[in-house]
Parts: structure tokens; C-alpha cells; sequence
């Protein structure tokens, strides 16, 4: 499958995962991303602030709703202070 990459294809839909529905990706994601918010002490509300997305954004995502884009995921990894990969980690 050819994928071209820009900002505005959702991330898990990017990463290809033998075996793991995109479902059960964002779920695990939203938790380990929700984890990380806290550890940074902002409230959702702060955090989107600081990331400069939408609280809406943070909140589905957290929730395992939400597919973010690569400029999204790009953004919330800068706000936590590591870069996607980081993000991605044990998942």
C-alpha cells in the first residue's frame, strides 16, 4: 500500500499495525497521551492551550476517539517535550 504523507492523513491510519485494529491503537494511544498530560501537571484545557490545538482535539483523543493528524501528533509531542516516536513508545 502507498501512502503519501502529508499533514492531513490521520496518524494511525499512516501506521500500518500487523494484527492491531486502528481502534484499539488510538485507545492505547489516548491512555499513554493521557498519562503524559498528567505527569505534566496542565489540565486538558491547559495542555491545549500550550500545544495549540483544540480542547475538543485533546479530549477525543485522550478518550481513544480521535485520529489525530501528523501536524496534530507533531504538536502534542513538542508540548510534552520529546517528538512522535516518543509518543508511540510501548504501544
Amino acid at each position: 500500500m502507498i501512502y503519501q504523507v502529508n499533514n492531513f492523513i490521520p496518524f494511525f491510519e499512516f501506521v500500518p499495525m500487523i494484527g492491531v485494529r486502528n481502534q484499539d491503537l488510538s485507545k492505547r494511544f489516548g491512555e499513554r497521551f493521557r498519562k503524559l498530560r498528567e505527569a505534566t501537571g496542565l489540565s486538558t484545557r491547559e495542555f491545549a492551550d500550550t500545544a495549540g490545538i483544540a480542547y475538543s482535539q485533546v479530549w477525543s483523543i485522550e478518550s481513544g476517539k480521535g485520529n489525530p493528524t501528523l501536524s496534530t501528533m507533531e504538536a502534542i509531542a513538542k508540548a510534552l517535550g520529546t517528538d512522535i516516536s516518543g509518543l508511540m513508545k510501548d504501544l
